[in-house]
């Protein structure tokens, strides 16, 4: 398998141009903002203060900046963390004319972020697709002063699942259909879309942060036809869908909850 060495899969994003180019123009407004995004800032908006910094780790090309400088009507200062290089350099592109806005390449199992350098940490739509949530999230609480704000799949129960990729579904990698698992049988090219229960999350920020108040709220803040539309236009292969007013990726029933970390 081609993995980081903390085990994540690199063919889902390290060459996915065709999401990269997709980031970029949401970041840039050439598309429109996606429902997450948009919820994510919304949600945001509820804790950050005037002249507050902001650590968006998973920032992809940007595109969560939009929704935050649109939706946070207090001024705030943005850096962003990814781990691939051709989505940070899209990321500092689209937003080289935004002084209080930079990006840094670093992976979330070692952030490359102080101690408690930032007021409010977020992170959305990433630690479903990690091995492990427990150096992430202990890395997340270590980065923050008061909040920590998480976007991911909880359930009443947890699921351990993997999406293989080959083509030609997934063009970005060299693994052919016929040839998808190797004779141990693990897939050779794959995406965790892993869903956790509320009670093992919960365990997870108590190591990290013993005291800490942790809230769920289940993400209904979306509109079923943008998120659609976006998938029909964008013409990206993994596009999340909705059926029956249900965010559905691939056969995956998607329930997303924000997270909400209280460390002040």
């Amino acid at each position: 398998m081609n993995t980081t060495p903390d085990g994540m899969c690199l063919d889902e994003y390290s060459s996915n141009e065709s999401l990269a180019d997709v980031f970029f123009k949401r970041a840039i407004g050439e598309l429109p903002e996606m429902e997450s995004s948009k919820a994510l800032a919304a949600m945001a908006a509820g804790y950050v203060k005037p002249d507050d910094r902001l650590l968006d780790v998973g920032c992809g090309a940007g595109h969560y900046l939009r929704s935050l400088r649109r939706k946070i009507q207090a001024p705030f200062s943005y850096v962003g963390v990814d781990p691939y290089p051709l989505f940070v350099n899209k990321a500092e592109t689209a937003w080289r004319d935004d002084a209080g806005a930079s990006f840094r390449l670093g992976s979330i199992f070692s952030l490359p972020v102080a101690d408690r350098e930032f007021d409010v940490v977020l992170c959305s739509n990433l630690l479903m697709h990690l091995p492990s949530i427990v150096t992430p999230v202990r890395q997340l609480v270590r980065a923050a002063k008061r909040q920590v704000i998480i976007r991911t799949l909880i359930g009443e129960r947890s699921f351990r699942i993997q999406e293989v990729m080959s083509r030609p579904f997934w063009p970005y990698t060299e693994v052919r259909v016929e040839d998808e698992f190797d004779d141990e049988g693990q897939p050779r090219a794959f995406a965790f879309e892993n869903i956790y229960s509320q009670g093992y999350f919960t365990q997870v920020i108590r190591r990290a942060a013993p005291a800490a108040r942790v809230t769920y709220v289940e993400d209904r803040d979306f509109d079923p036809r943008q998120i659609q539309r976006s998938a029909d236009d964008e013409g990206l292969v993994n596009a999340t869908r909705v059926i029956d007013g249900k965010q559905v990726f691939g056969y995956i029933l998607l329930p997303y909850s924000f997270v909400i970390i209280d460390l002040a």
